[in-house]
């Protein structure tokens, strides 16, 4: 089955129209009389080259639209994404003086590309018992919001958002 395109129905449905809304006794008279049938005719023809510009535009409108609707969800989902990440080894692990804890962590498979972490003042800080030369896992979430960041062992310390992510919260992380 071949589906119609929208730039093909709509022309046929205006003379649909047009045509129904005729009075009864033209359309009887239109049969029999030559006249009246080339005004039917004429009125027809006036009315889709007067609208059709209007339809071919619409629909080419509606395409491009559709277009660029697609280009930008498939944008936005290769970069809202977090993509998975090499384990990193710790370099330094150091307090702030606010109370917190940041950490400098090393891609062993990069070494030039060195990484942050820093977790703010907490009385239960997962964080505090790591060490310089442990090795950190950042796992991708399920919905790509971000990563966990867990421990050799599989503890938890803390979900390390995107920045798109980061960027639409409130709440500190």
């Amino acid at each position: 089955m071949t589906r119609v395109s929208r730039s093909v129905v709509s022309p046929l449905l205006a003379i649909a129209v047009c045509a129904a809304s005729l009075p009864a006794p033209a359309q009887v008279v239109g049969i029999n009389h030559p006249v009246t049938s080339s005004v039917i005719v004429t009125s027809v023809v006036s009315v889709v080259v007067v609208t059709a510009p209007v339809w071919l535009v619409s629909a080419g409108l509606s395409k491009a639209s559709d277009a660029s609707a697609r280009r930008s969800r498939a944008a936005k989902d290769a970069r809202g994404k977090a993509g998975p990440l090499p384990p990193l080894t710790v370099e330094k692990v150091e307090r702030t003086p606010e109370g917190g804890i940041e950490m400098a962590l090393q891609n062993p498979q990069a070494p030039d590309e060195p990484a942050v972490i820093a977790w703010p003042a907490r009385e239960d800080n997962p964080a505090a018992a790591v060490a310089v030369g442990d090795v950190l896992a950042l796992t991708p979430t399920q919905g790509g919001a971000g990563w966990t960041v867990t421990t050799a062992e599989g503890t938890a310390l803390a979900f390390l958002p995107i920045d798109a992510a980061a960027a639409q919260q409130s709440a500190r992380w």
